[in-house]
């Protein structure tokens, strides 16, 4: 390993669950160790100090905490975990077994050709995904950039600002002189651009040693910033003029990173393209040519988006039904289409229940049931910034946990949890899904935007309450998860594994993560049909998944097939359910029409059929005994109750149509 020193004396044994094995480095803000996490994982622990363990400086922590998670596995160090001990704050990230710039620089001098060029691109690749989560670094420089085998990562948002509270010189002097910008001296804001500067004057001195202005004193080196032309060595002509145009006095000359990385990568042109092409020229030479039929950034945005929910604007349950658009609801943090089926369903066949294959369900202990909704509201909730009110009552069960804002996809599609048991919603990112856990102590966050995601894909599980939170690590690329399901304890979190992109999109199996022990279960299963989620079925040891020709077909967790019951039509994508009529599973009934049909989860018998109106669009089990639906009403959408038979109970949510059409509201167990 590099740059680790033994533990000197003083230095804590363990931190939290954390083994400390060694010192990497001291810090202004703190030091950090070398630590080993219960599993046996190597990671990178920061400590702050206690002399700097004031409101102010554990506001600023918090603060770094908070913009690093918004940054995702994209040529950076991943944010794990973070805690406190003895009053002071503690953060886990990932750990990059490399130098820093800074001293390879040193030890071994200024770097040449194709391994100066991978470090432009890989850089740049980092600082392009930081704006684009609405972060500024704001101390880009050699000792902030680790070399590892995979390429170089950007680390260190100690001192990183939102770009909606970006900070000027008159609030502190952030960063490192000889790679600060002019405005950073100029009561002028230090926004993204400030990190082009100091990205060219990072690459400046891993091509000669120097920063561009120099060392030395601090007037000296700010009088050159602000006044004399950069020292560029002997950059080659491409390098060299955009470097050059990124140490522009003028903070509205430099380009954006994303431009920046695109002139890089040989595209005459601008436009928002996908970053992971950085990425690999980061670890590698660039090929002779490159495929010029990318996707737009925007345009994987939008396809992550659908892939992950199921959900889409307009869906269709067959040729003789017409798209429509759908209201989007979501229950029992499973996100299901609040209309018809799911766009990633399986077609249905006519034909009469049965089982094959072992009779056996692995039934276990019984489902508890979650009790009735009530038959009328007695609170109403605004959703903040929107015209949709949330109908509530304090008996129900169930309630609106999250919700996802996508009516302005240039503000990052933002998500927001509620805090236990209140009114209050707070922002936990931007493209990705939010299920709550029963009881509302914890929810599972997974990124929907999976190419910021890099190697390998991971899930969040976070406090409400905005507590500690870690993330732990699903499947490798270029595998991907999504739909998450928490099982009835909120201990496990069921995962669909996806292959590919489109119409080559598959289902791979499943993965069973156990929050205790931060661990992922990867069950690989077979790829039959269209892809589809899993659900959890009737017991804590079996899930469900949608079969071949209106099948649904049980599995155990290690993905064997326990059972397959034909002819019932398209699972939803809810869960097994307790009910007053037994536990059950749902579809869209066999005989094709918009009807949902409940099936006993041991016998798959037939316990009830519930009639979807013309013009309502099923949303999922609520309570033990209740649906979801939604019905327009002119420019008015409302999320109703229904009863067994089909029947409005009550409303449970109303607001312009145009909003509910891209707000989609998730439904949890309290």
């Amino acid at each position: 390993m590099i740059g680790v020193t033994p533990p000197a004396p003083g230095d804590p044994a363990r931190i939290g669950p954390y083994r400390i094995l060694g010192m990497l480095g001291r810090g202004g803000q703190g030091t950090v160790y070398l630590a080993e996490s219960p599993p046996g994982k190597r990671v990178a622990l920061k400590v702050l100090d206690q002399g700097r363990a004031g409101d102010q400086t554990l506001a600023g922590f918090n603060r770094e905490i908070e913009l690093a998670r918004r940054v995702k596995a994209f040529c950076t160090a991943q944010v794990l975990e973070h805690g406190e001990i003895d009053g002071r704050p503690y953060i886990v990230s990932e750990y990059v077994d490399g130098p820093s710039l800074a001293k390879a620089i040193d030890e071994r001098g200024p770097l040449h050709g194709a391994e100066l060029r991978r470090l432009a691109i890989g850089t740049l690749t980092a600082l392009a995904a930081i704006h684009q989560a609405g972060v500024v670094h704001r101390d880009f420089k050699p000792a902030n950039v680790l070399l590892a085998r995979e390429g170089p990562r950007v680390i260190d948002f100690g001192i990183s600002r939102a770009l909606d509270a970006v900070a000027t010189v008159s609030d502190d002097l952030a960063g490192t002189p000889p790679y600060m910008a002019p405005e950073q001296f100029d009561r002028q804001e230090a926004g993204p651009a400030a990190d082009l500067f100091a990205w060219a004057s990072t690459v400046v001195c891993a091509a000669t040693g120097q920063p561009p202005f120099g060392n030395g004193a601090l007037p000296v080196v700010i009088h050159r910033i602000m006044n004399t032309e950069p020292r560029l060595g002997e950059l080659d002509d491409e390098l060299r003029e955009l470097v050059g145009e990124c140490l522009s006095k003028d903070p509205r000359a430099r380009p954006t990173a994303t431009a920046a990385l695109l002139r890089l990568l040989g595209h005459p042109v601008a436009p928002q393209r996908l970053l992971d092409e950085g990425r690999e020229q980061a670890v590698t030479p660039p090929p002779a040519r490159r495929n010029p039929g990318r996707l737009t950034i925007a345009g994987l945005t939008a396809l992550a988006l659908a892939l992950a929910s199921g959900l889409a604007i307009y869906v269709t349950r067959g040729a003789e039904r017409d798209a429509v658009p759908a209201g989007r609801v979501a229950t029992t943090g499973v996100p299901t289409t609040a209309g018809g089926s799911s766009t990633t369903g399986v077609p249905t066949t006519a034909g009469g229940p049965s089982t094959t294959g072992d009779p056996s369900t692995g039934s276990g202990p019984e489902l508890a049931a979650l009790g009735p909704m009530a038959a009328t509201s007695t609170t109403d909730l605004r959703i903040p910034g929107t015209r949709i009110t949330l109908r509530e009552n304090p008996s129900d069960p169930e309630w609106v946990t999250s919700y996802e804002d996508r009516r302005d996809e240039s503000d990052g599609s933002p998500t927001y949890l509620r805090r236990s048991g209140s009114a209050e919603f707070r922002f936990v990112g931007g493209i990705m899904t939010v299920v709550t856990a029963p009881g509302g102590e914890r929810a599972v966050v997974n990124p929907n935007n999976k190419f910021l995601v890099g190697e390998f894909d991971l899930i969040r599980v976070v406090d409400p309450a905005g507590g500690a939170e870690v993330q732990i690590r699903t499947v490798d690329a270029p595998l991907n998860t999504f739909d998450p399901h928490w099982d009835r304890n909120g201990t496990r979190i069921l995962l669909t594994v996806y292959e590919g992109l489109r119409e080559e999109q598959r289902s791979k199996g499943f993965v069973i993560v156990d929050v205790a022990s931060r661990t992922a279960r990867v069950s690989p299963v077979p790829d039959e049909g269209p892809p589809s989620p899993y659900a959890w079925g009737p017991d804590p040891d079996s899930v469900m998944h949608a079969g071949l020709d209106g099948s649904v077909r049980f599995h155990r967790l290690d993905g064997s097939v326990l059972r397959t019951v034909p002819g019932v039509g398209e699972m939803t994508a809810n869960d097994a359910r307790s009910t007053p009529l037994g536990t059950v599973f749902t579809t869209f009934c066999p005989d094709r029409t918009r009807d949902v049909c409940l099936w006993d989860a041991s016998t798959a018998a037939r316990k009830a059929t519930v009639p979807i109106r013309e013009g309502m669009r099923f949303g999922g089990l609520v309570g033990d005994r209740h649906l979801l639906a939604t019905v327009t009403e002119g420019k008015t959408m409302k999320v109703v109750l229904l009863d067994l038979r089909g029947e409005v109970v009550r409303v449970l949510a109303d607001g312009p149509a145009a909003e509910f059409e891209k707000v989609v509201l998730r439904y949890s167990p309290k």
